[in-house]
């Protein structure tokens, strides 16, 4: 059961880090469904040890771990801890709003290509296919980005923390 404990504990340590950092889909459906294979023999082992052998700690360890996981996903919280993590670092790097030509780490957040639009600094994540999508940050707070539905450029901005915007670019 301490393996299996092991096991439940780095796929959860692993799919919060993935969901944090914006990782791409095809990972963390790999990880929920380790995760949830990982649960189901967990729940199988838990209900023999407590059944048979008594033993309460080890069998609700795996399903208390995942059930964490699970209300930490609920309440957005992997989510907002990669923003704060990396927030600072992702506004240093707009005031030069420079691409370094090739994938880079800015905080926990692989940032595939960095441009300059609409008058303000776009960081395309690797959460989107084919760079198109990721954080706007406006220094100008007099001429936000067009909100809403795509504008004649074919990216679509949402409101996000201050001057920091999420895009979406429509093709």
């Amino acid at each position: 059961m301490g393996l299996l404990a092991a096991l439940v504990a780095v796929s959860c340590l692993a799919l919060f880090w993935q969901l944090a950092a914006e990782g791409t889909l095809p990972t963390i459906v790999v990880l929920w469904l380790v995760l949830g294979v990982l649960g189901a023999i967990a729940l199988l082992f838990g209900l023999l040890g407590l059944l048979r052998y008594r033993a309460f700690f080890h069998s609700l360890v795996s399903p208390l771990l995942i059930g964490v996981l699970v209300a930490l996903v609920w309440f957005d919280i992997p989510e907002t801890t990669g923003w704060r993590l990396s927030r600072t670092i992702l506004e240093d790097q707009a005031a030069d709003c420079a691409n370094p030509g090739h994938r880079t780490r800015l905080g926990i957040y692989t940032i595939t290509y960095i441009t300059s639009r609409d008058g303000g600094c776009l960081f395309y994540t690797q959460a989107h296919e084919s760079n198109s999508g990721g954080f706007a940050y406006f220094r100008d707070t007099a001429t936000p980005p067009h909100i809403g539905p795509p504008a004649a450029n074919g990216v679509e901005y949402e409101t996000f923390e201050g001057h920091w915007y999420r895009f979406t670019e429509k093709t």
